[in-house]
């Protein structure tokens, strides 16, 4: 445990200048674009709760409008997060014919999404499901703003493409692979992860919004106050998980993994007393403090956000004890 941020411990360490400005642009993008997918979950998530709300009050025409309507949110979100596993299995991948294949295909899908979205858009101006680019509901510039950042991604798939045929031949991504690449239940590894960066995506949104929006008086102080710690502890775990353990060398990872999940467990278990003990003061805290986070989320016959993010946290560092603790035996 000791010198955990020592810079040889990490693999970024032993890059010549090109490799490490290599993985420096692609980790930066990594984060920019969590952030967008962050915000992007939480606009979706919003719409899906108006939608939601129609149906509670009975109006189901108004919830297929709604949905109708807000459906270039939910194809940005796509985009969004498809750009970031791009990236994700771009920046781990070992072979260099599955790496170009990935990108390729990841590209593609891309632009489809994108490219769907754009026509979806303009398709409902023409036909008069929007008045105009610019509705102003339920974003100010809607569906102008869903419009140009699918543009963005249209762009960024071409340049995917374009890399994979032209640019990686004279400019090869020479980084070697971060993080253990997984050979074995593959596909449920990549859900499990996938459905971990969806809550830490969600709270992520929740967070910073919730700084905003969250009333810290009228009796809630201490709701409040443990809601926005889970909502931070879960926003932590997935970006330290992607930019510090696996840009560790494997002899290191091996070593620390242990003891760092003995206090992630002990900080998940910190903030869920926490949330419980909060919860038993205000009982009505979700409907309260956490309805105006999220409505969906904290719905009374359902809160879901409570199992979530209380428990993803509890149930991450358990399933690293238990691998780190068969790493050492071994």
């Amino acid at each position: 445990m000791k010198n955990l941020f020592n810079k040889e411990n990490f693999l970024f360490h032993e890059l010549d200048r090109n490799q490490r400005k290599q993985s420096l642009i692609v980790a930066i993008a990594l984060i920019v674009l969590y952030i967008m997918a962050g915000f992007t979950f939480m606009n979706m998530l919003y719409c899906f709760a108006d939608a939601v709300g129609s149906i509670v009050s009975g109006s189901a025409d108004v919830m297929i409008k709604d949905l109708t309507r807000s459906i270039p949110f939910f194809l940005s979100l796509f985009m969004t997060l498809w750009t970031v596993l791009l990236l994700h299995a771009f920046y781990r991948n070992v072979n260099e014919e599955r790496r170009q294949r990935s990108l390729k295909k990841n590209a593609i899908a891309i632009l489809a999404f994108a490219g769907v979205n754009i026509l979806y858009i303009l398709g409902g101006t023409i036909s008069g499901k929007y008045l105009s680019l610019v509705e102003g509901s339920p974003s100010p510039l809607f569906p102008l703003d869903a419009l140009l950042y699918s543009l963005l991604f249209v762009a960024i798939g071409v340049f995917a493409l374009i890399y994979a045929k032209k640019l990686q031949v004279k400019y090869p991504y020479a980084v070697p692979s971060r993080g253990p690449i997984v050979t074995r239940a593959r596909f449920f590894y990549c859900l499990g992860v996938t459905f971990w960066m969806l809550v830490s995506l969600f709270c992520f949104g929740g967070f910073w919004m919730g700084l905003f929006i969250i009333d810290f008086k009228h009796g809630y102080a201490a709701y409040s106050i443990a809601l926005l710690f889970v909502y931070f502890v879960n926003m932590l775990f997935f970006p330290f998980w992607e930019l510090y353990y696996n840009e560790l060398k494997e002899e290191k990872r091996k070593e620390v993994l242990f003891p760092l999940a003995l206090i992630a467990l002990g900080v998940s278990l910190v903030s869920t007393i926490f949330y419980f003990v909060a919860l038993g003061l205000n009982l009505d805290g979700p409907a309260n403090v956490g309805f105006g986070v999220l409505p969906v989320a904290f719905a009374a016959n359902v809160n879901i956000a409570t199992l979530l993010v209380v428990l993803t946290p509890v149930i991450v560092s358990i399933i690293a004890v238990v691998k780190g603790a068969k790493m050492r035996r071994r």
